[in-house]
């Protein structure tokens, strides 16, 4: 009898051909975990797990996992763009703030971690980038509002209505 393959579907399409472990499958594709024992820790362990939470700038947010207040909040937020474009240069500030603090906290240990340092510091610069992005929209923004704003889409409108019965009254 020869060795079990795993057999998991490889990125080039191939059956895996490395030994298969308990389960059936090798290390690379599911062999060695079967998860935890106990299912009802299990479910609750994933649902909102904030574990490997570090600055929150990736953390995925669904409505299954929103609180009661934020599922609130969340029907009340305003679909507007500028709306949404002033909203998100007062979460960003208050975003920076959050991992300011956190920088301060670590410092303040007797072993801070420059690694944790370092992360933090550029997630604070993706959000500056992500800011630096809104200030763009917002002056697109305001420049399609001038633009609808000066009348000149109405009177083309209305140009094009009295051609319209111009060619159906010939």
């Amino acid at each position: 009898m020869g060795k079990r393959l795993c057999g998991a579907k490889t990125k080039n399409g191939e059956p895996c051909k490395k030994a298969a472990l308990g389960n059936g499958r090798c290390r690379f594709h599911g062999g060695k975990s079967t998860g935890p024992k106990d299912k009802a820790k299990h479910s609750q362990s994933l649902k909102g797990n904030k574990n490997a939470l570090k600055h929150g700038l990736y953390e995925t947010i669904w409505m299954d996992t929103l609180t009661e207040e934020e599922q609130e909040l969340y029907h009340q937020v305003s679909t507007d763009p500028n709306v949404q474009v002033d909203s998100e240069y007062r979460l960003s500030a208050l975003r920076i703030r959050r991992m300011l603090w956190r920088i301060q906290q670590e410092e303040q240990k007797d072993k801070p971690d420059p690694a944790e340092i370092r992360a933090i510091e550029d997630a604070i610069t993706k959000v500056q980038i992500n800011v630096a992005a809104l200030i763009r929209e917002n002056g697109k923004l305001r420049d399609m509002q001038k633009q609808k704003s000066d009348g000149s889409l109405d009177q083309l409108v209305e140009i094009l209505e009295r051609a319209r019965k111009d060619r159906l009254q010939r």
